[in-house]
């Protein structure tokens, strides 16, 4: 049966996910610093906000001017939408510093910080559509496995009960376990790498599609680049329309 779907912000990824993200489903998106994840996920919340969505973005990693800026370095600006009531930005990032200062000069461990995670998903207004966290990092770093997945089974069920289509940005872990057991979890995975040819030392951007459940998809890697507009897929048809236009011309 054919599901709803969320527009991702690009054109070439909603014709890869047939139409988009799957809607009030948790998916998850990895990889390496430099990688895109942020930029792929501003493409998704502006996107939403202007279609009308009532977005929530948490940051957990970066002050939220400097969110704003990076998005403005790719031509979008949020500020309309945070006047407009469409985008609410969790400072997660201030709180905690402001935390750690306080817990240094009280000679008190920062362990703690994150214990507040599941109850600011349950604070997350009920009319919230699409909501995304940047990024998990401080998550995986502050718990154990066992810990790492009982918080994230709760905050994606939380997510899906609220029927919110959320975006899960994680980094690559030395170990990979606490990324495997939250690609166990989601509903979909999109894995972003950086490579670098050996030869000519040329780096690469690939997107690679692994899961992405009620979806017909390839598993051939896609490759990007990140440019002044953002995120530019590079088609994966274009030999394939190439030739159909050729043989068109023919007859």
């Amino acid at each position: 049966m054919p599901i709803n779907r969320v527009p991702t912000g690009i054109k070439e990824l909603d014709e890869i996910l047939e139409g988009g993200y799957p809607a009030q489903q948790g998916i998850l998106v990895s990889g390496p610093p430099g990688s895109g994840k942020t930029i792929l996920a501003t493409h998704f919340l502006y996107k939403s906000c202007k279609d009308g969505k009532k977005c929530v973005l948490m940051l957990t990693q970066v002050n939220v001017e400097s969110f704003l800026e990076q998005a403005e370095s790719i031509g979008i600006d949020f500020r309309s939408c945070i006047e407009k009531g469409t985008l609410h930005i969790s400072k997660s990032f201030e709180t905690r510093t402001n935390k750690i200062y306080n817990a240094t000069r009280h000679g008190a461990g920062i362990g703690f910080l994150e214990k507040d995670c599941v109850q600011s998903v349950l604070d997350i207004p009920e009319d919230v559509e699409i909501v995304v966290i940047d990024n998990l990092d401080m998550l995986s770093l502050y718990h154990s496995k066992e810990e790492f997945a009982d918080k994230f089974f709760t905050i994606n069920d939380i997510l899906y009960a609220k029927k919110c289509t959320t975006l899960f940005l994680i980094g690559q872990e030395e170990t990979g376990i606490k990324q495997a057991i939250a690609q166990h979890t989601s509903f979909g995975n999109i894995e972003l790498h950086i490579s670098r040819d050996a030869v000519t030392g040329r780096g690469m951007r690939q997107m690679y599609i692994p899961k992405m459940r009620c979806t017909y998809i390839s598993l051939e890697p896609l490759n990007f680049k990140i440019t002044k507009e953002g995120i530019n897929i590079e088609k994966i048809f274009q030999r394939d329309e190439i030739i159909k236009g050729a043989l068109e011309h023919v007859t």
